[in-house]
C-alpha cells in the first residue's frame, strides 16, 4: 500500500501555476457574465475549435488518466473495443441529436422533452441528470484526489475539499464560458501530460516497445475479455452494448454535451468543434489503456512493495511521482488535474442550468428576470459544489469496487431509460405523453427491482431469481430496449392526441433550415 508522502517542490510549483490560471481564467470570464445565457450558453458566441477541445477535455475526463489505466494494469483490454466503437453515437449526435437542439432555441436538453411529452418528462429528465452528475462529480473528484494525497502526505478528506473548492472558485465566478476556455487549457495539458509516460517507460525496460507488446501478449494483457455469449459474464459483448447506450446518452441527452452545441456561434463551427471534439477521444482513450498495460510490464520487472495493496487507480500517479523526474512529473500530473477538473467545472455548471432553467423558473409565478437568474445559476453551483464534495468523501469511506467498474454500472441505473425516452420522441410520431409515461415508470421499476436483486440482501432473500439474472453490465442495456418496446407498442393502444403539433420534434416532421443558420 502506497502510504509516504512523494511530495516535490518543482511539481508542487507546477500544479500551483496550473490551477492560479484557471481561477484567473474565472475571475476574467466573470466580468463578462451579465445574464443567465452568458453565464450557461455564453451568450451562444464561443469558436468552434475551442468548443471542440472543450467535449474532448469533458468526454475523457480524469477516468482516462486513472481508470483506464488501472483497468488494463490490473485485467486487459476488455473496455477498449466499447472505446472505439465510440464512432458510431458520435455519428448519430452528428447527423440528428446536433441540428435538433442548435434549431431548437432551447437552453436545456430537457426542454425538449417537455415540448414532446409534457413536463413530467422534463422533470425526469432533469433529475435523472443532477443524480447521476452528484454521484459522477464525486467519483471523479475523489479520483483525481488520491495522487495528490500521495504527494502532499495531507489527509484525503483535506484535499478532497481543497480541489474541489479550487474547482468551485472559477466555475461559479466565469459560468460556461469560463469552463470552455480552462477546458481547452486543460485539454492541451492532458494531451502533453500523457504523451511524456509511454517513452519513459519503454526506455525503462530493456526490449523497450517490444517488449512491452510480446509480454503483455503472452500474459493476456492485451485479450478483451470474454467473447463467449453468455448473460450471466461480463463479456467483451455486454460492455460494448453498454457504452454504446451510454455514451449516445452522453453525447445526445446529458447537458454538459448539450450546452456546448448550443454555446458555439454558427452551425458551421459547430459541426467542425464536435467532429474535432470525437476524433481525438478515440486515440485518447487507446493511447491510455496502453499507459495501463506498459505499467503491468514495468512493475512486472521492477516490483516495489508499496503497491502491495494499493488500488488499481493509484498505480499511474505513483509512476508518475517516482520515476518521472521533478517538474516534469508535476506537468504529467497537470494533465491529469485538467482531465478531471474540465469534467467536474462541466458538471457544475450544467447542473446549476438545470435546477435553474428546468426546475426553478417553471414553477415560479412570476417570470424572473435575466439578472435574478444569474444570481440563482450561482447559488445552485454552490450547492451542487457542496454535493461533490460531499459525495466524494462518501466514496473515500465506502469504495470497494474499482472506479471503472463504478461509473459503468451506476450511469444506466441512475439514469433508467432517458436516452429510450428520447429516441421514442426523435424517432416515432405515434407515441403521445400517455404511452411515453407508462413505459418510462415500468423501466425505472425493472431497473429499481434488478438493482435490488444484485444486492446481498436480494441474493440472500429471492436467491433462485436472482441466479437467473444477467450481469449487472446489462442494467445499461435491456431497460433502454424494453422502453423503447413498451412504448411503442402502447401507441397502439393509448395514441398520440392528433391535435398535439410535432413540428420539427421528430425526424419525420422536421421543418428544412434556412440556410441563414449556416452563416
Amino acid at each position: 500500500m502506497v502510504t509516504e508522502s512523494l511530495a516535490r517542490w518543482q511539481d508542487l510549483v507546477v500544479i500551483a501555476i496550473n490551477l492560479g490560471i484557471m481561477v484567473i481564467i474565472g475571475v476574467y470570464c466573470a466580468r463578462r457574465t451579465r445574464s443567465a445565457d452568458s453565464y450557461f450558453l455564453a451568450d451562444r458566441k464561443m469558436p468552434g475549435w475551442v468548443v471542440g477541445f472543450s467535449i474532448m477535455a469533458t468526454t475523457i475526463s480524469s477516468m482516462t488518466f486513472l481508470a483506464i489505466p488501472g483497468a488494463t494494469f490490473k485485467d486487459d483490454w476488455r473496455f477498449v473495443p466499447a472505446s472505439v466503437l465510440y464512432v458510431i453515437p458520435a455519428v448519430i449526435t452528428y447527423r440528428i441529436f446536433m441540428p435538433f437542439f442548435r434549431r431548437g432555441h432551447i437552453r436545456t436538453a430537457y426542454e425538449y422533452l417537455e415540448r414532446r411529452f409534457g413536463s413530467w418528462a422534463r422533470l425526469y429528465g432533469a433529475t435523472a441528470f443532477l443524480f447521476y452528475h452528484g454521484f459522477g462529480t464525486g467519483i471523479i473528484l475523489y479520483a483525481v484526489s488520491l495522487p495528490f494525497q500521495r504527494m502532499s502526505g495531507f489527509e484525503l478528506t483535506h484535499v478532497i475539499c481543497g480541489l474541489g473548492v479550487i474547482v468551485a472558485i472559477y466555475t461559479i465566478a466565469g459560468g460556461l464560458q469560463a469552463v470552455i476556455y480552462t477546458d481547452c487549457l486543460q485539454g492541451f495539458a492532458l494531451i502533453a501530460g500523457g504523451l511524456i509516460c509511454t517513452p519513459i517507460i519503454a526506455n525503462m525496460i530493456p526490449g523497450g516497445l517490444s517488449q512491452i507488446f510480446s509480454e503483455a501478449w503472452a500474459d493476456g494483457k492485451l485479450a478483451v475479455g470474454s467473447t463467449s455469449f453468455r448473460f450471466d459474464e461480463k463479456t467483451v459483448w455486454v460492455i460494448i452494448l453498454t457504452y454504446q447506450f451510454s455514451f449516445l446518452q452522453f453525447l445526445c441527452t446529458d447537458q454538459t454535451m448539450v450546452q456546448r452545441y448550443l454555446a458555439v456561434k454558427t452551425d458551421h463551427e459547430a459541426r467542425r468543434g464536435f467532429l474535432l471534439g470525437a476524433a481525438m477521444s478515440i486515440p485518447a482513450w487507446v493511447y491510455f489503456s496502453f499507459v495501463g498495460t506498459a505499467l503491468y510490464v514495468f512493475y512486472k520487472h521492477f516490483p516495489t512493495d508499496a503497491l502491495n495493496g494499493a488500488k488499481p487507480e493509484e498505480v499511474f500517479p505513483y509512476f508518475i511521482l517516482t520515476q518521472i523526474p521533478a517538474g516534469v512529473a508535476g506537468f504529467v500530473l497537470t494533465g491529469m488535474l485538467a482531465a478531471a477538473m474540465s469534467t467536474l467545472d462541466s458538471n457544475i455548471n450544467a447542473s446549476a442550468a438545470i435546477l435553474t432553467n428546468d426546475i426553478y423558473r417553471p414553477f415560479r409565478r412570476s417570470q424572473p428576470d435575466s439578472r435574478h437568474l444569474l444570481l440563482a445559476g450561482r447559488l445552485f453551483s454552490i450547492l451542487f459544489s457542496i454535493i461533490m464534495v460531499t459525495v466524494a468523501l462518501t466514496i473515500h469511506f465506502m469504495r470497494t469496487e474499482t472506479l471503472m467498474n463504478v461509473q459503468t454500472l451506476v450511469y444506466p441505473i441512475v439514469t433508467a431509460g432517458l436516452l429510450s425516452l428520447f429516441l421514442l420522441g426523435f424517432l416515432t410520431v405515434r407515441v403521445g405523453s400517455t404511452a411515453a409515461l407508462v413505459a418510462t415508470v415500468s423501466a425505472v421499476l425493472l431497473v429499481a427491482v434488478w438493482t435490488v436483486l444484485t444486492t446481498e440482501w436480494g441474493t440472500r432473500t429471492f436467491p433462485n431469481i436472482a441466479e437467473q439474472l444477467p450481469d449487472a453490465f446489462w442494467i445499461g442495456v435491456l431497460p433502454h430496449l424494453f422502453l423503447l418496446a413498451s412504448g411503442y407498442g402502447l401507441s397502439w393502444i393509448v395514441p398520440r392526441r392528433s391535435a398535439t403539433s410535432l413540428q420539427d420534434l421528430t425526424i419525420w416532421t422536421r421543418v428544412p433550415a434556412k440556410t441563414s443558420t449556416e452563416s
